[in-house]
């Protein structure tokens, strides 16, 4: 009986000991942005159908590194409209938790928060009018020279600006690529956005079995063009049930 009484003691004190543990030895940062193309309400319903899936969640999982376990982290999450403009304007959304005390007990940082703000930014689409011309370089660029992290685009990756048209002439050699990024940097950037080993861009496709030609080399570009000018990390996803 001595010896259970000892042991209840011992349990005891290292229950209290551990409950006392509130603060993060160390908190891991994670920069995440959502690029929305909104080039027509079509798109608009395939991404907000999209972005509201379990593998969504899962690839966010993934990005934060919480598959092995609860951490403390802040999420810095950019939430923006890929416009027919050269500013990038997104919703930022600070979300932290370096409380270990309460972090332990939970696999993912303050989730529920984090969907609000997530199903907050979705509904915003709905107001979105229907551009008649879209171009995804400038605002990716844009998002990637602002996001140290992973940039998840949700587009049909077409390109149609004043300086190049996918769909009349879509670059397919090396020297078209090369003179395609150079002309649209010409066109939209005052400067070029320097190479980034940190960051990550994943393209979730989002296509029309009619135009699937046009993105299939839409796909080739910007893999391209975004690992050979930025060395960048590139990878595409047919929605996100293919992630």
């Amino acid at each position: 009986m001595k010896k259970l009484i000892i042991l209840f003691v011992l349990v005891l004190l290292a229950f209290v000991g551990e409950s006392c543990e509130t603060e993060c030895e160390t908190v891991t940062t994670r920069n995440i942005t959502v690029l929305v193309d909104a080039t027509d309400s079509l798109l608009i319903t395939k991404a907000q159908n999209e972005l509201r899936q379990e593998n969504f969640e899962q690839l966010i999982n993934q990005q934060l590194g919480l598959k092995d376990g609860p951490k403390c982290f802040t999420v810095n999450y950019d939430f923006g409209i890929i416009s027919t403009h050269s500013f990038y304007n997104p919703v930022s959304t600070a979300l932290s938790h370096t409380n270990w005390g309460e972090a332990r007990n939970k696999l993912i940082l303050r989730w529920r928060d984090f969907y609000k703000v997530h199903e907050d930014n979705l509904q915003r689409l709905d107001s979105v009018g229907v551009m008649d011309k879209t171009s995804l370089f400038p605002t990716l660029m844009k998002a990637i020279n602002k996001t140290d992290g992973t940039v998840i685009v949700v587009s049909d990756l077409i390109e149609n600006n004043p300086v190049v048209n996918f769909y009349k002439s879509p670059p397919t050699t090396v020297e078209e690529m090369d003179k395609a990024y150079r002309d649209m940097v010409g066109y939209y950037l005052p400067d070029q956005i320097g190479p980034g080993a940190e960051r990550e861009v994943i393209f979730i496709v989002m296509s029309e079995p009619k135009d699937s030609g046009v993105v299939h080399k839409a796909r080739a570009f910007w893999k391209y063009a975004l690992e050979q000018n930025l060395g960048l990390n590139v990878s595409f996803s047919d929605g996100l049930s293919t992630l």
